[in-house]
């Protein structure tokens, strides 16, 4: 299975690198940015430069481009409706939408999704960083991927 990252009106340059470096850990196909066109990699170590990014202007577009190539819709938010990333078992080529740090993806973007997974917290934090959510959804993703990169002197390499 193959998958996406789209990043809609993600704020903190920071986060940006962040996001790109996860994503290219796990295998994204591509980084898709919605919204502003130039923001800064600061943070991703070099994996800006093996990674796949595609923009659009407008959510819609994305949604249109994605969905004719029979990927499926899911947001990564917090809310009661949404499924646990614990038990939630992936099937589809996927999309995963992030969105501001703040104040996350707006409802008219959730009404679009196939569904939205969350990741349950037991501490007292309201929520995760975007990065590190990102991180656990992605691996919850790829852990039936089988055979990962290989590891030489404690670190993974690419083939």
């Amino acid at each position: 299975m193959k998958f996406v990252l789209l990043l809609f009106n993600i704020q903190k340059n920071k986060n940006f690198g962040n996001l790109i470096r996860t994503a290219n850990v796990f295998g994204v196909e591509e980084v898709c940015v919605v919204g502003r066109k130039g923001f800064s990699t600061h943070g991703n170590q070099n994996t800006k430069l093996d990674t796949q990014f595609r923009h659009f202007y407008k959510m819609h577009e994305a949604f249109d481009f994605y969905a004719k190539l029979n990927y499926e819709f899911i947001g990564v938010e917090i809310g009661e409706s949404f499924r646990s990333i614990n038990t939630h078992v992936f099937s589809r080529d996927s999309v995963f939408i992030l969105g501001n740090e703040t104040s996350g993806i707006q409802a008219e973007i959730i009404a679009q999704c196939d569904y939205c997974v969350y990741i349950p917290q037991f501490g007292s934090g309201a929520s995760l960083n975007v990065n590190v959510a990102c991180g656990i959804v992605l691996n919850a993703f790829v852990a039936n991927k089988g055979q990962h990169n290989k590891i030489v002197d404690a670190k993974f390499v690419a083939p």
